[in-house]
């Protein structure tokens, strides 16, 4: 897919603990063990990585991605294999024999039919199954595209329509269901169609940037400088210019396709994935990857480039390799393991969106994002924790990491413009996974399930079907060559911050009208969650990540598609540890909750009732009771039992403080407790008239016999009696 990469030897140093990085992939790889394997294929549409042999092809699932898969097996009969696919349906198996044939094998009745052109006049470039609504299979030739569909009965393909475009190669993408078709002596003019359920678009023709060298020549674009990607549900292609030294990006609408900028790149050599909407850009020669977030208006890397790290090297290979001798068995092993553990081999092919397929040790490895480390690699809290709220793929890792990062800012007392700026952030993100029912879904269908099906309002990314020769060659298949406002303002100290909202976010992709919507005049959105130097200083909190409350349970793993954090896990798993670890005054404390009623109130989010139970114990600690009935007096602290309660217990050493609490519970209707307590209070006779008026039926009249009782005054007991007696 993109040509070879630099040589490079097997490097140890990177597999170690202590190797820096922030992409990996983890030991052991899927390994395509069959014997007498011709070449390897990758077909996107059914996320199946293929080997075949003389007569026959195994077949791996990489969705989801498992190491220990097995291979299922169909014969398709001796020839070469330029292009191989099964159908969306895997009841057909499409097989391209020469630029002439594509032949049609059904997998039940083992019956063929074969597809030719012209050969005087045609060629045929490669194919893909679609599901669109227009037919079953796309054949691209050099004179354009045919649309076809499978006529099960006569067991032939029937055109459907053609689609004249002179084509000198092409790229496409199954989850995207777009295909870019290269015309022109530099190559560099696209027509684009997106073939999807809702039928055929498309697209305007545009042309590529492309800087000239100093020799004057006219540099001629290659269908590896292509790749199309799909970030945040929006479709992208990027191109490198390896005469500027740039990457070029073109972001897709319905009716145009707009140049949003580019970044810089420092290989001849480059490579790209996708992880969890984050885009990897692979300087193959450096071989160093850069990390951008694209949401963002900023084109800053997440952080500086660093190396792709293996993980999980067996210690055997560390021990042995070490040891002066070594018996044959051994050394057989860790040769085996020194391939294996090449970082950007001389075969190595990067499939989109995030797999990398070792072409001479027959190897996929799936590329992962350390959330860990690049969250501690910038200093940006607000930032960091954006980054991390916009993370799925590993909800509950990145969940756990906020969580940390919200307890170290508060017990660092860090300035409280900054953390409210940072708990924005967090509720924010909370409000928005509300409203759209993220927070709510089971991740278990989305990771089993593969990518037949596109957003109705996205276009996602995908891969180009790729084929390998068992000699390393690559061949592209495509190419042919409720509180009080007011109150919280006043009793805030908040900085506005520009708190990250998905609901920003445009999900349009290529169905909607781009004269509809602001195209920022051609900037680039590509973007980071906090930028750093080389040198980065990690935060303290990298240290405290995770602890006993941040353990959340298998099966809540197993649900969350969402890292975003409720109020209640606010207070369980950030303010109520913090105030267990605080030591001196809480006023900084009682701070930063303030902005989180105050952040929580403008996304109308609902604040258990602890936290405020914790607010009332904290002022009290403090005998800040004037500061506490202001709380009370303008409904900071929202009404309940539980607050009622508290304000009784704080306010034993403060008369306003209990009589809040009792005028509490007697405006939240809660008569019988307010009738104990004040039995309790020694107010006999107003309970006892209380419980008259609102027919308190709960109370039982023995309970003030021996409350008077036990009071030893006799003018109290009497007048118990007396009020007794004449409510009987």
């Amino acid at each position: 897919m993109f040509g070879k990469a630099s040589s490079s030897q097997p490097s140890i140093g990177l597999s170690g603990s202590g190797a820096l990085s922030h992409v990996y992939i983890q030991y052991p790889p899927l390994r395509c063990s069959t014997p007498e394997t011709r070449s390897l294929h990758y077909d996107d549409g059914n996320k199946l990585l293929i080997s075949s042999t003389s007569d026959q092809i195994f077949s791996w699932k990489t969705v989801p991605f498992s190491p220990l898969v097995s291979p299922t097996s169909d014969s398709i009969g001796e020839g070469p294999i330029l292009c191989i696919r099964f159908s969306l349906d895997a009841k057909l198996i499409a097989v391209q024999r020469s630029s002439t044939e594509v032949q049609i094998w059904n997998r039940e009745t083992k019956e063929t039919y074969n597809y030719g052109c012209k050969p005087e006049s045609e060629s045929i470039l490669g194919f893909f199954w679609t599901d669109c609504s227009l037919c079953d299979i796309v054949i691209v030739k050099n004179s354009g595209l045919d649309l076809m569909t499978y006529n099960s009965v006569s067991k032939s393909l029937d055109l459907v329509e053609t689609r004249k475009v002179n084509i000198c190669w092409y790229v496409y993408t199954h989850e995207s269901r777009l295909v870019l078709l290269a015309s022109g002596m530099q190559c560099r003019t696209f027509t684009g169609f997106q073939l999807s359920s809702a039928g055929v678009i498309r697209l305007p023709k545009f042309e590529m940037s492309m800087a000239r060298p100093e020799t004057n020549s006219k540099p001629v674009l290659a269908a590896e400088d292509i790749h199309i990607v799909t970030v945040y549900g929006r479709i992208y292609c990027l191109q490198v210019d390896r005469v500027a030294m740039l990457l070029h990006s073109y972001r897709f609408y319905r009716d145009a396709v707009v140049q949003q900028g580019s970044l810089p790149i420092y290989s001849t050599k480059i490579a790209i994935s996708v992880v969890d909407n984050v885009l990897l850009v692979h300087q193959v020669d450096a071989k160093v990857v850069i990390l951008y977030d694209i949401f963002a208006d900023s084109r800053a890397p997440i952080s500086a480039p660093l190396p792709l790290l293996l993980r999980g090297l067996p210690r055997t290979y560390s021990s042995s390799s070490q040891s002066a001798s070594r018996d044959s068995e051994s050394l057989e092993a860790n040769n085996s393991i020194d391939n294996e553990a090449s970082i950007y081999g001389d075969y190595w092919t990067f499939l989109v969106p995030d797999l990398i397929c070792d072409v001479s040790n027959k190897l996929l490895w799936k590329i992962q994002l350390d959330l860990e480390a690049i969250s501690a690699s910038s200093s940006e809290v607000p930032s960091v924790l954006e980054f991390l709220q916009r993370r799925k793929l590993v909800a509950s890792k990145a969940k756990q990491l906020c969580l940390g990062i919200a307890r170290t800012v508060i017990l660092e007392s860090r300035p409280v413009s900054m953390v409210a700026k940072a708990i924005d952030v967090l509720v924010t993100s909370y409000s928005y996974s509300i409203k759209t029912g993220s927070y709510y879904k089971v991740t278990k269908a989305e990771r089993t399930s593969s990518s037949d099906e596109p957003n109705t309002d996205s276009l996602r990314s995908g891969t180009h079907v790729s084929t390998i020769r068992s000699d390393g060659k690559f061949i592209r298949h495509q190419s042919t060559g409720g509180v009080d406002s007011e109150s919280l303002n006043r009793m805030s100290t908040f900085l506005g911050s520009d708190s990250y909202s998905e609901e920003n976010v445009s999900f349009e992709a290529l169905n909607t009208d781009f004269t509809n919507r602001q195209l920022g005049g051609g900037k680039v959105n590509l973007a980071v969650a906090g930028s750093s130097s080389a040198e980065v200083q990690s935060l303290s909190f990298h240290h405290q990540l995770s602890g006993p409350s941040d353990n959340i349970s298998e099966q809540q793993d197993s649900q969350l598609t969402s890292p975003a954090i409720s109020p209640d896990e606010m207070y369980r798993f950030v303010f109520a540890p913090v105030e267990e670890e605080m030591l001196g005054d809480p006023s900084y404390l009682v701070s930063i909750i303030v902005e989180f009623l105050r952040s929580a109130n403008a996304g109308k989010i609902k604040v258990p009732p602890n936290l405020y139970v914790l607010t009332i114990q904290l002022l009290a600690r403090n005998e800040r009771y004037a500061e506490l009935g202001l709380f009370i007096i303008n409904k900071i602290l929202e009404p309940s039992k539980e607050v009622a309660l508290q304000l009784l217990e704080s306010g034993r050493q403060n008369r306003e403080t209990r009589k809040l609490g009792l005028d509490m519970l007697r405006q939240l209707s809660l008569h019988h407790d307010y009738v104990v307590l004040l039995v309790q209070d020694g107010y006999y006779n107003e309970a006892l008239r209380y419980a008259r008026k609102h027919k308190v039926t709960t109370v039982r009249p023995s309970l003030f016999l021996v409350a008077a009782l036990s009071s030893n005054n006799s003018q109290h007991l009497a007048a118990v009696l007396r009020n007794s007696s004449i409510a009987a």
